[in-house]
């Protein structure tokens, strides 16, 4: 329905520029004597703003340019034809085919921003609702959780090693610690986030966030290389920004394929403090970008969905940006920015 809406929209736009430019034309090789020829200019090239302002409105940037363009070339041949001799009359065509451009620009930026609020907007209500439910959800499953892992590991611990049973119960006690982690996301990401800032040094939190999952890194054979860095001291939550970090390796672990190295740097741009960490692995489908850091959105078997959004709403926090793009190589980096206050 959208599709056929835009289309709809184009041919509109369109037809609007032909039946302008073909009129104005016509009019020009009848000499309209009813009609003085500099008025006739005047009024057509006005006219030529309401598909502009259509386009603009409508399809943002990219449509208004390519309109403002459109009308450029259908008015070029009527400039190029009163461009020999210098007038206020040929310095207004000149002017005007600027002003389409310039007003192009202007709309469909004011357009593109004014759509990017309304999607944010819609995003933080949605998350609002979703972080509620999640509240919910987690509460009731929390309590029931504790219970059938305590109790679980009470009983693998006074089993007999050889008891048949054991298998199945230690299978038991995994998948209950797994959901456990769950219902640990699924808080973190529906709570009011608090910080506990303090004077930290980056360096020192990244070495220590890479002990962490050092035994997961040779669990799946994959190298961790970071590259040594001297850097200011930030005011930040040293926990977590610790989650934050511990997070995006163990994604880049598990993302990279044996033998393949996860690559960890920082450095100082302007005034923020820059942290990448790359993988080795097949990167993201083209299609799944812009859903990457949406909840429960996940291209593990066993993911939440939700590490990714907890670790995007701890750097918005600390007023700075989590992003990810395409390794110039293979694979992908999340780079994290953190200004410096």
């Amino acid at each position: 329905m959208k599709a056929v809406s835009n289309r709809a929209r184009i041919i509109l736009v369109a037809v609007f520029v032909v039946i302008l430019s073909v009129t104005h034309y016509t009019a020009d090789a009848l000499h309209w004597e009813y009609l003085h020829t500099d008025y006739q200019h005047y009024l057509y090239h006005a006219f030529f703003f309401l598909p502009l302002i259509l386009a603009g409105f409508w399809f943002g940037l990219r449509g208004a340019v390519i309109t403002s363009l459109i009308i450029t070339a259908a008015n070029l041949p009527d400039v190029l034809h009163h461009i020999h001799a210098f007038s206020p009359l040929k310095f207004y065509y000149l002017l005007q085919v600027g002003i389409y451009n310039i007003v192009a620009v202007s709309l469909g930026i004011l357009r593109d921003r004014e759509r990017k609020e309304q999607e944010r907007s819609r995003m933080d209500e949605n998350l609002a609702a979703m972080g509620k439910a999640l509240s919910c959800v987690a509460h009731d499953m929390k309590t029931p959780l504790i219970a059938i892992g305590g109790f679980s590991q009470m009983l693998l611990k006074n089993m007999d090693d050889k008891d048949p049973g054991r298998a199945k119960l230690e299978i038991v006690v995994k998948e209950a610690r797994r959901l456990e982690l769950m219902v640990k996301e699924m808080l973190d990401f529906s709570r009011p986030l608090e910080l506990h800032k303090s004077e930290e040094d980056m360096c020192r939190l990244i070495e220590e966030s890479l002990a962490v999952v050092h035994d997961l890194a040779e669990q799946k054979q994959v190298r961790i290389q970071c590259a040594p860095a001297t850097l200011p001291h930030i005011s930040m939550d040293c926990m977590r920004m610790k989650q934050v970090i511990i997070n995006l390796v163990i994604n880049a672990i598990e993302a990279s394929p044996q033998g393949e190295a996860v690559v960890v740097s920082s450095f100082r741009e302007a005034n923020n403090i820059i942290v990448d960490v790359r993988d080795r692995g097949d990167g993201i489908p083209a299609d799944k970008k812009d859903t990457i850091f949406s909840p429960f959105f996940t291209t593990k078997k066993e993911g939440t969905g939700l590490g990714l959004p907890i670790a995007r709403k701890i750097i918005d926090a600390h007023l700075g940006r989590l992003e990810m793009f395409t390794a110039p190589e293979k694979g992908i980096v999340f780079r994290v920015s953190l200004p410096l206050l």
